[in-house]
């Protein structure tokens, strides 16, 4: 596997959201795992998938689901092979909560370095997490999907480790 690979798919991934929208913030997080935690990641960077967030606002509520004990946005993985990410980000809410929305910008995107604590000479694997801001166009909340107030806070992780 070509761990540097990883870095040009983030990049290009980022190019093209930067052609779409006009600003957002970009960060970088590193952490260094155990090496069994970074082969799975590595093997999942080889399906070039981004890491979604979608922030769901209808009127002063946000859309929260609850998983693993965290109240967060609906999140998960999206294939950059797909009709483009906004509409997996769409697919991933549908699917998660029954809500339909509209994605209308991007909020966030960090590009996560993660390093073998086993091997330091490696090549570090990289992936790229998306916060997406989208609007509410229809459905009941399902499942462990609730709105709340705007004013609190969801937890945003890093899904490629899971």
């Amino acid at each position: 596997m070509a761990t540097g690979r990883t870095h040009t798919q983030v990049s290009t991934v980022l190019d093209g959201l930067r052609e779409t929208y006009d600003s957002f913030s970009i960060n970088q997080s590193s952490v260094t795992v155990d090496h069994e935690t970074f082969e799975r990641v590595a093997e999942r960077a080889t399906t070039h998938v981004v890491d979604v967030d979608v922030k769901v606002q209808r009127e002063s509520s946000v859309l929260v689901v609850e998983s693993d004990g965290m109240v967060r946005a609906p999140h998960g993985t999206v294939t950059v092979e797909e009709s483009g990410l906004e509409s997996g980000a769409h697919r991933l809410v549908e699917n998660q909560t029954g809500i339909d929305c509209h994605v209308v910008d991007v909020l966030s995107a960090t590009i996560l370095t993660i390093t073998d604590k086993s091997r330091t000479g490696r090549d570090p694997v990289y992936r790229l997490s998306v916060l997406f801001e989208a609007i509410y166009e229809g459905g009941e909340p399902e499942g462990t999907a609730r709105w709340q107030s705007g004013a609190a806070t969801s937890t945003v992780a890093h899904p490629a480790l899971d």
